[in-house]
């Protein structure tokens, strides 16, 4: 399923303010879209509007949404096929313990069930088929993160710190632990997985970029992505996304904040031109808060352009 193309007329940097705000109801959010094939800025809003520019300054833990990183790693040096089995069970300690959204569990779980459901207590389970400072290396050689991004405007760059012991190590594979993130950074992940090559995103034309070094990502595993994620849309936890028009793909994401707390809930997607990546604080989860914004964005999308092309 070859990436689609279609315009993007009508969508522009300051696009999506009516939209997150309609759904967000006055809680902080901040939303991101560019360009797949170029690393163009084409969208940013915030909630509030006018206030902290959560969408490139904010440093969130980015939940299952970064276990797009966290897959690629995994599939592209042979732990898992997406139908490897990997047990899914409702809690799994180390060092503390560890559960899904709702204590679900998965009984005889593929690799692609986890992904598309989400299960993080599969993900801990694979740890030790990734090396310590592997997801540090990983998202710098593939994905760009840990060097400078200068998008002509102010910004904080995403940071995936090598774990301190294993607990951490467990919790920053399902995107907790020590990870830093924000939906700039996310929808950046999000279109490098489904391109396979990553590219520094840029809203201000002009800007004088630093090179950031980095590798394509196998074809096979940009493949794989691409079919997880749009699982996820067909038959998982974003299937709020289900009545886009064309082969949308996402990942959703709930974060813990505190113990107690409420949770950040995230969701990023892709329609074969547009990433985009949205987190909405004091949320019940990604696909609930976040959803009903990237639903009604890239539908806007679909529509202004005619439609989806094949």
């Amino acid at each position: 399923m070859p990436l689609r193309t279609r315009s993007t007329r009508g969508l522009h940097a300051g696009g999506g303010e009516a939209i997150l705000a309609e759904h967000v109801k006055g809680r902080n959010a901040g939303l991101v879209a560019v360009r797949i094939d170029s690393g163009e800025v084409v969208a940013v809003a915030n909630g509030p509007a006018g206030g902290f520019n959560r969408a490139f300054q904010g440093t969130y833990a980015p939940g299952s949404t970064w276990k797009v990183v966290t897959s690629a790693a995994l599939l592209a040096n042979g732990s898992v096929t997406p139908e490897s089995r990997v047990a899914c069970p409702k809690y799994l300690t180390v060092g503390k313990q560890f559960h899904n959204l709702d204590t679900s569990e998965i009984p005889g779980a593929s690799f692609r069930d986890d992904f598309v459901h989400s299960c993080n207590t599969a993900f801990v389970a694979l740890r030790g088929r990734l090396a310590d400072d592997e997801m540090t290396v990983f998202a710098k050689d593939y994905f760009g993160i840990g060097p400078e991004w200068r998008t002509g405007v102010g910004s904080v760059d995403a940071r995936v710190p090598v774990p301190a012991n294993e607990t951490e190590k467990a919790a920053a594979l399902f995107g907790q632990g020590k990870l830093q993130a924000n939906p700039l950074a996310m929808a950046s992940v999000t279109a490098t997985a489904v391109s396979g090559t990553f590219r520094q995103p840029l809203l201000v034309k002009g800007t004088e970029q630093p090179e950031v070094a980095t590798k394509p990502l196998p074809p096979k595993v940009v493949k794989q992505l691409r079919s997880l994620m749009r699982d996820t849309v067909t038959k998982g936890s974003a299937s709020v996304l289900a009545s886009v028009p064309g082969e949308v793909g996402a990942k959703t994401g709930t974060a813990e904040v505190t113990e107690d707390g409420n949770n950040n809930g995230w969701l990023v997607a892709h329609d074969g031109e547009i990433a985009v990546a949205c987190v909405v604080e004091e949320a019940e989860s990604g696909s609930g808060s976040a959803g009903p914004v990237l639903r009604d964005l890239l539908t806007e999308l679909a529509e202004r352009s005619g439609g989806a092309a094949g």
